[in-house]
């Protein structure tokens, strides 16, 4: 709507052919990988499939309203992406095979399933599959994508991957943040993070990370999502005062691990209601048991919401301290069996007590939760 009155942002809009994908059923998933958080998200690309860039992130600091549902969206972000996105454009039809090399990572791995439809945890929903035209029974959700890869993964006794949990770092878990109205530029480092040891300053436009060449945050967290768990060293291209700086950052094995993922409740929520029973916040004792799992929530563990208690703080899980939410989600998800018990080191209005409950016997299902 928003182009009807912006001259600016119809002139830009003007240069694309807009296409408009509202539902998942048959999309290729070797070409549109994204945040399964969001709900609006812009691929950036040629009509040959080649990806100039994304627009569009998640963040744990959105909050949604009816004035504005997601404050990490803006016009000025939306045409400088815009901008830079033809900008690519022009040099990728100018010199197809430089440009073509250079971009070839904005493309992601070949998925395990191409589409929604051929993963094994469709086969349990009547309502995802296609009638005999062929086209979807029902409307498969953009965030439906990555739980019922996850659940597919549960199905086949594969192990849940980091990249699955931890989807899409922020660049706010590396220490720097960067502002909505331009591609990537640098409004706070933090002091002794990851950002501040490379050399990263207030004011740096980040160029290209790890060689990508960058249009928007949603790019930066592209390349860190695709980036290797055991960690090394991303390579900063940085506009600095009208000079280019080369940069160098490095990310240590498990990085991945020291971000969050609790408040990505679609994904979070496998362990987070379905197995732990509770909402859960971390705190510096522990992980804080904030309240219970949402009344809209069906499938909560009984076995967990009898022992545990809003105000709970979690000091110890099956003998391991030191865990965040996001830790102690993943170890339920990835190292316990169904039926199996887990214990938990509780303090309670300042007493310390043990409790213990056992994960659900039966198959997890999240989709539609």
């Amino acid at each position: 709507m928003a182009a009807q009155t912006d001259v600016e942002l119809k002139k830009l809009m003007d240069a694309f052919v807009c296409v408009r994908l509202v539902q998942m059923g048959g999309v290729d998933l070797s070409v549109f990988q994204f945040d399964p958080f969001l709900s609006w998200s812009v691929f950036l690309m040629n009509g040959d499939k080649t990806i100039y860039g994304r627009y569009g992130r998640a963040s744990p600091k959105t909050k949604r309203s009816r004035a504005d549902s997601n404050p990490n969206h803006t016009l000025v972000g939306l045409k400088a992406a815009l901008r830079k996105a033809l900008e690519f454009h022009r040099g990728y039809a100018r010199d197809p095979a430089t440009y073509s090399r250079i971009l070839a990572p904005k493309t992601g791995r070949t998925p395990i399933w191409k589409t929604v439809e051929s993963t094994p945890s469709a086969r349990k929903y009547r309502r995802v599959g296609r009638v005999q035209d062929g086209s979807p029974k029902s409307c498969i959700h953009c965030h439906e994508v990555q739980r019922m890869a996850i659940d597919s993964f549960f199905m086949t006794k594969r192990r849940v991957r980091d990249d699955m949990l931890w989807v899409y770092p922020s660049p706010e878990s590396l220490g720097v943040e960067l502002s909505v109205d331009h591609c990537a530029r640098v409004t706070a480092v933090v002091d002794q993070s990851f950002a501040a040891k490379a050399g990263l300053r207030v004011g740096d436009d980040i160029l290209t990370l790890n060689r990508q060449p960058l249009l928007s945050i949603a790019d930066v967290q592209w390349v860190l999502h695709q980036f290797p768990d055991p960690g090394g060293k991303l390579s900063v291209e940085v506009l600095r005062g009208g000079k280019r700086l080369e940069l160098a950052l490095t990310l240590p094995d498990l990085w991945r691990q020291r971000g969050d993922f609790g408040w990505r409740y679609r994904v979070a929520g496998y362990a987070a209601w379905l197995w732990s029973g509770v909402t859960l916040q971390d705190h510096p004792e522990g992980i804080r048991v904030a309240n219970l799992s949402p009344r809209w929530f069906k499938k909560p563990n009984p076995s967990a919401r009898r022992v545990l208690r809003p105000g709970d703080v979690i000091t110890a899980v099956d003998g391991k301290v030191g865990m965040t939410r996001s830790l102690y989600l993943a170890h339920l998800m990835r190292d316990k069996k169904l039926g199996s018990t887990v214990t938990l080191r509780v303090l309670r209005n300042g007493r310390a007590m043990e409790v213990r409950f056992k994960i659900p016997t039966t198959q997890p299902e999240v989709q539609g939760h």
